[in-house]
């Protein structure tokens, strides 16, 4: 069932200061660059993704990511339950494919199957 919380995205609208901010305040030690925009942190539970985005297009500013087993198996199921899904079908992203539904509220929770 899609019930595990398997990433959480913090987006950002500066990834030099969000990193020194992170790192150097916080403490977390980088786990890997995808590119310029997006930076993973090291966490023993789940893992910390730092994205950035300009502060004109960040609407939730921490997206939390539910793990599928079948992603176009749970694209369609949500689907059919009519709830509001913001893309064709999956996209493929650094660690496999994902989408992004809304919740009643627009909050936006992205559904994520691991490939890599």
């Amino acid at each position: 069932m899609l019930n595990n919380v398997c990433v959480i995205t913090i987006k950002v609208s500066n990834m030099k200061e969000s990193l020194a901010f992170y790192t150097g305040v916080l403490d977390f030690k980088i786990s890997k660059e995808y590119g310029p925009n997006i930076v993973s942190l090291q966490h023993e539970s789940i893992p910390i993704v730092l994205e950035e985005e300009s502060q004109e297009t960040v609407k939730n500013s921490v997206l939390i990511a539910i793990q599928s087993d079948n992603i176009h198996q749970d694209f369609q199921w949500f689907k059919d339950k009519e709830v509001s899904i913001l893309s064709e079908e999956p996209e493929p992203c650094p660690p496999g494919l994902f989408f992004v539904i809304e919740d009643p509220s627009g909050n936006q929770i992205e559904i994520l199957q691991f490939m890599n």
